[in-house]
């Protein structure tokens, strides 16, 4: 919207009316002015909660001509006499307007998108001669940083997922580490978790506590809608927002948010060392503790463990948790996902079904079946009524689609020959 209330602004117009009857033909009159795009906006989302549908804006890191002409779009004459500035509210400090005076003159400019606050944001562009209070005016919104990823669900999915955190869900995706992390971040503090998904959608990267997460610039790129390595992993946007954007800020192995191959999956893997430091930095627990659990856990476990170990020996690392659990502590599960479909064993292979979950009580013991149940966080099902959220079409999965067998029982021997270990946080 272009707001012409820069008057005072003149130009020279001919009036033949006037050169007709022998008067002077040319006389200054008042001529409204605007300012108007010489670079074609960019694509992105409509964000109009539907995920599909697309609109124009600016884009962060892009350079736009603009210039002031007049109303009816006839040029001006090049003017050095034009300044200009850049005003708008930001999300970082809500209520109170932003103003940047820049630096080019003139009535035709480069504008540099160079600062990320402008994400998310309705800039209003202003040019003016003498008083900065009278300046003509162009608002124009620039994209968010996920600049293809609907806000409208973005917001919706946070809300969903600070009312009932099991929500969060991995999909196809090796992110089950990072699930489980944000999982405890939202039971400490929901709204800790909101700040980092809307800072990751909007502006690409957050900070928090002095702790930087900022994802692999091509992430950003990615049109999920239209993106078939993106519908593979089968998450929803703020999940993969989140997870694959923390895992590839954490990653040193070039992990860009997608999962094509054994590398990808591989670059995606939650070391146990990493995660213990990130549920300090970004869940904000005050203590961590690592009970057996560490890099070489896993393979030590399935190279020199046998099938004949006695399956009760174990047992007591459960009656840990579940100690530490009902103090209060966040109890975050180092196990083969073997253990979840109630599989017991020990294969070198199984090294590369590592998965991370949440220990959430409610443990009972069969010594005469040689059988105990408990309750978990994984793979987006609650934990409490065993359902879940169909991504396909949004509805509830019944509990009698649930993989998960710990809250039904598994054998003693499916609990310990797949638990490598736990980390436990606390405040």
């Amino acid at each position: 919207m272009t707001t012409p209330n820069n008057a005072d602004l003149e130009c020279k117009q001919t009036d033949s009316l006037g050169a007709a009857n022998g008067k002077d033909n040319i006389k200054p009159i008042c001529m409204p002015k605007k300012i108007q795009f010489l670079t074609e906006l960019d694509k992105g989302s409509g964000n109009d909660g539907t995920g599909n549908s697309i609109s124009k804006a600016m884009l962060y890191d892009h350079r736009y001509n603009i210039e002031v002409c007049l109303f009816n779009g006839e040029k001006l004459p090049n003017s050095e006499d034009y300044k200009w500035a850049i005003e708008y509210v930001s999300p970082s400090t809500p209520g109170k307007a932003i103003r940047r005076d820049l630096k080019q003159q003139g009535a035709r400019i480069g504008l540099e998108i160079d600062d990320i606050d402008y994400c998310g944001c309705e800039l209003s562009i202003q040019a003016y001669t003498d008083s900065p209070e009278k300046f003509i005016e162009l608002k124009q919104l620039v994209h968010h940083r996920f600049y293809w990823v609907d806000k409208k669900r973005i917001d919706k999915q946070i809300q969903e997922r600070k009312s009932e955190p099991w929500r969060i869900d991995q999909g196809s995706s090796s992110l089950c580490g990072m699930a489980a992390l944000y999982y405890v971040t939202i039971k400490n503090s929901a709204d800790r978790y909101q700040k980092i998904a809307q800072d990751l959608h909007r502006m690409g990267e957050c900070t928090i506590d002095g702790f930087r997460i900022k994802p692999s610039a091509k992430m950003y790129e990615i049109d999920l809608a239209n993106h078939d390595g993106y519908k593979r992993m089968r998450m929803w946007e703020v999940d993969w927002i989140v997870l694959a954007g923390t895992r590839s800020s954490e990653s040193n192995l070039g992990y860009h948010g997608l999962e094509s191959g054994s590398w990808d999956q591989y670059a995606a893997i939650n070391w146990p060392g990493m995660m213990e430091e990130l549920v300090k930095k970004i869940g904000g627990y005050k203590q961590t503790k690592a009970v057996d659990v560490g890099l070489a856990t896993p393979l030590i476990q399935n190279a020199f463990l046998s099938n004949s170990r006695d399956p009760t020996k174990d047992l007591p690392k459960l009656d840990e948790m579940d100690k530490s659990y009902r103090e209060g502590k966040q109890v975050l599960m180092m196990i083969d996902a073997s253990m979840l479909s109630d599989r017991s064993g020990y294969k070198l292979s199984d090294i590369a079904q590592s998965h991370w979950i949440v220990y959430e009580g409610g443990m009972a013991k069969d010594s005469i079946n040689q059988r105990v149940k408990f309750k978990v966080f994984s793979w987006g099902w609650d934990p409490s009524t065993g359902i879940s959220y169909d991504i396909k079409n949004g509805e509830a999965r019944s509990k009698e689609r649930n993989p998960i067998k710990t809250s039904d029982s598994i054998l003693f021997s499916s609990f310990t020959s797949n638990h490598y270990g736990h980390i436990e946080a606390y405040n």
